[in-house]
């Protein structure tokens, strides 16, 4: 829940404080090294699915943006938060459509049939290296397809009949039903929710198109997202000032990370992630071994950091009798609507799906205006019990990762991710000032933030392809 520094170190871990959420517990532990894996942040914007929805998200629900947050408060120096991922996914149930377009050789049309990528192939070329790429990049053909749906030629479809009859014509009736059941087990172990929502609306893909739509903005280090905390790079191949002597380790000496965690380091996906993970660990045995005399100090009261974390319960018990609704009360937000603020500030003013992706400088102020607020009236949340203290940091841990993301877009004067953002007033891809990494931090002393570019390095000879 919360890293603590070296008393006498000032950027050096020591240790970590955090709860049980089965008994009333306090746990404080003491560390040399320390592996921060707590996956991405997902329901920082808010979501395209409503009500009893609202748990059906692309990403794993309980992805809370801690990795982030818990980084940044001890003074780790972030990397492109600015980066996001926005999947196009089956609407309303989000189930993949990869195994359609790789699988079934399906096809994705506007709602006249027209293939919307063919269709804007010149607005496309604006963004290299279209081009030259094999597959067209996620971003780019939601680009297009947002293009399509703004000037009314939706729904976006996956023509899911026309790639099953295509296939009945070349492979044999047990193969076809092989592959359906391919199909179907592909959504029952990934997305089972989809499995419902087509049973729900009486579909079988193979005799009905489904629609398509982008969802709401996830942030993540793996998969197709690169944001994160910037970390030492390999020993073999790092140029010396991405390296600083352990590989994953953070700007914090001691603190490590992984798969989410590592910025500038996306398409790493779970297997890469797990690999990642081992690198780190093997990293943090050699530091520990370096550093076998360093005794961990804890800064800061214990005491005072327990009163902090259990400030939610305490403002509930202080306060629940003061009205006849309790989760109506002048004195107290429960975590669930502090998270409908966050969502709804994050989806109007820093590019949600309300505003169709898009945001510019002065809806970015005023986005910061009202997160330094909610951060304020973050300590007025309230707890009932362990479930709602564990969702009430988890929140908090939200607003940090949506601020870092919102003060990174509002830096990065351009628009390099087409089809996941767009800065109306820096609508172009500006290579001569912006093809650099985007890094910040936050000051534990100060409490200020700061921004920096980080000048890009090729690393891949450039006969491979450019990286963007």
């Amino acid at each position: 829940m919360k890293y603590l520094l070296d008393s006498n170190n000032p950027n050096k871990i020591a240790g970590a404080v955090g709860f049980s959420v089965r008994e009333h517990k306090l746990y404080v532990f003491k560390a040399k090294a320390i592996l921060n894996v707590a996956g991405g942040a997902v329901n920082v914007f808010r979501p395209r699915t409503t009500g009893e929805g609202m748990g059906r998200v692309w990403y794993p629900v309980w992805n809370a943006g801690s990795t982030y947050a818990m980084a940044a408060e001890v003074g780790a120096e972030l990397t492109m938060m600015e980066n996001r991922f926005v999947p196009t996914r089956f609407k309303d149930g989000y189930g993949p459509v990869g195994a359609w377009f790789l699988l079934f050789k399906s096809k994705a049309t506007n709602a006249f049939g027209e293939d919307y990528v063919t269709r804007n192939a010149d607005m496309l070329t604006e963004f290299a290296p279209y081009d030259k790429a094999f597959v067209v990049p996620a971003c780019l053909r939601n680009h297009a397809m947002l293009k399509e749906m703004r000037e009314g030629r939706g729904p976006i479809l996956m023509d899911t009949p026309a790639a099953m009859k295509k296939l009945a014509e070349t492979l044999t009736p047990k193969e076809v039903k092989h592959l359906e059941a391919e199909a179907w087990e592909d959504f029952l172990d990934m997305c089972i929710g989809q499995a419902g929502v087509w049973a729900g609306l009486n579909i079988r893909p193979e005799q009905q198109v489904s629609e398509l739509m982008p969802t709401e903005p996830y942030l993540l280090g793996s998969h197709s997202g690169c944001c994160g905390i910037w970390v030492s790079g390999p020993e073999d191949i790092a140029p010396p000032e991405w390296q600083w002597g352990y590989n994953r380790m953070t700007t914090v000496n001691g603190l490590f990370t992984a798969g989410d965690g590592v910025g500038a380091s996306g398409h790493k996906f779970s297997s890469g992630s797990h690999a990642e993970g081992r690198i780190a660990a093997k990293a943090m045995v050699k530091f520990c071994r370096d550093n076998k005399d360093f005794k961990p100090t804890l800064a800061g009261d214990i005491k005072e950091i327990a009163e902090e974390i259990y400030k939610p319960v305490r403002n509930y018990l202080e306060h629940k009798d003061k009205t006849t609704a309790e989760d109506i009360n002048p004195f107290y937000i429960t975590p669930r609507m502090f998270q409908f603020r966050l969502q709804k500030i994050m989806d109007e003013y820093v590019a949600g799906v309300a505003v169709y992706y898009q945001t510019n400088g002065k809806l970015l102020d005023a986005g910061l205006h009202y997160l330094t607020m909610l951060k304020e009236d973050s300590a007025k949340m309230r707890a009932k019990d362990l479930h709602e203290l564990l969702r009430a940091w988890e929140n908090y841990h939200r607003v940090w990762a949506g601020e870092a993301h919102l003060r990174h877009i509002q830096f990065r004067e351009e628009t390099r991710y087409p089809g996941f953002y767009y800065r109306a007033d820096f609508p172009d891809l500006d290579d001569a000032n912006w093809k650099v990494f985007v890094n910040s931090r936050f000051d534990p002393k100060t409490k200020e933030w700061s921004l920096r570019k980080i000048p890009h390095i090729d690393i891949v000879p450039k006969t491979y392809g450019s990286a963007h």
